[in-house]
């Protein structure tokens, strides 16, 4: 229940912050900040929480955090750390890592410890990952250790 409370009211306060139709573009929130940290002032701790992002009306993404603290109004630091990137044909690929700063301006996760990528196509562990949310691209730090599954290579009927 303390989960559902926390989306709730970021989500009311997403709602509450955003601008009307013909604001005046000096408004105070930049098209580069997520508009609920202006409530939250820096070094706030947020427990629990799941920050959705929608494309085309329909969830694209799910950032789900441990724990989260304001760093600035366009960056946050998290822990424990689960991006879900869902695809238009309903497959999941997940980004996991333990602490790892998100900036809300350029939609990029970096994490600098043990992270993994987890996909129906494949799996891979690294000492770190850098991923654009918004691209769907990312970087994962080496050494890095790839596993695919037998899914990948198979082209449809065998001859």
């Amino acid at each position: 229940m303390k989960k559902a409370c926390t989306i709730l009211s970021l989500a009311t306060a997403v709602a509450c912050v955003q601008p009307l139709w013909g604001a005046d573009p000096k408004d105070d929130v930049s098209q580069k900040e997520f508009p609920a940290l202006q409530l939250l002032p820096e070094g706030s701790v947020v427990k629990g929480i799941v920050l959705p992002r929608y494309e085309n009306h329909r969830v694209s993404t799910l950032m789900i955090a441990d724990h989260l603290r304001v760093d600035s109004r366009t960056m946050v630091s998290m822990k424990n750390i689960r991006a879900e990137l869902y695809s238009t044909s309903g497959e999941i690929t997940s980004v996991i890592c333990g602490e790892a700063q998100y900036d809300f301006s350029t939609s990029r996760l970096t994490a600098d410890e043990n992270s993994a990528i987890k996909d129906p196509r494949f799996s891979a562990k690294g000492a770190g990952v850098t991923f654009s949310i918004r691209t769907r691209l990312g970087l994962l730090k080496g050494p890095v250790r790839t596993t695919f599954s037998t899914s990948a290579f198979s082209s449809g009927k065998s001859k």
